[in-house]
C-alpha cells in the first residue's frame, strides 16, 4: 500500500524527532564518557610525570654522591701516597697505588668511567 505524501512526511518527521530525542540522550552520555577518559588519561599522565621526576631526583642524588665519592677518593689517594713515602723512607716496599683519577671535574670522570665500562662490555 503506497503512502501518501502527508503520511510519508509525518513518518519522516517522527523519525527525525526520535533521532533528536535519542541524540539528546546519547550526547550527554557520550560527553560524560569522553570527560571520564580525559580525566583518566590526565591522572595517568600525572602519575607517569611523578615517576619520571622521582627518577631524575634519584639520578641527581647519585651524581651528588659521585661528587662526594670522587672527593673522598682523591683524599684517600693522597693519604696513601704520603704513607707510601713514609714506608719508602723506612726502607719498606710501598703499597701498590690504585689508579689516580685523571679527570679534574665530575663530568669528565663520569664520561671516562662510562667509556671504561663500554670498553669492558658492561654497558
Amino acid at each position: 500500500m503506497p503512502y501518501s505524501d502527508g503520511t510519508l512526511e509525518r513518518l519522516l518527521q517522527a523519525l527525525g524527532d526520535m533521532r533528536a530525542r535519542i541524540d539528546g540522550h546519547v550526547r550527554p552520555v557520550e560527553k560524560q564518557v569522553i570527560q571520564a577518559e580525559v580525566e583518566r588519561l590526565r591522572n595517568l599522565s600525572e602519575q607517569q610525570k611523578s615517576i619520571l621526576n622521582d627518577c631524575l631526583m634519584g639520578i641527581d642524588r647519585t651524581i651528588l654522591d659521585c661528587q662526594s665519592q670522587m672527593d673522598e677518593y682523591r683524599q684517600r689517594h693522597s693519604e696513601l701516597a704520603v704513607l707510601n713515602e713514609r714506608l719508602a723512607c723506612l726502607g719498606a716496599e710501598p703499597v701498590p697505588m690504585p689508579d689516580h683519577l685523571p679527570a679534574e671535574t665530575l663530568g669528565d670522570l663520569i664520561l671516562a668511567r662510562v667509556q671504561g665500562l663500554r670498553v669492558d662490555g658492561k654497558i
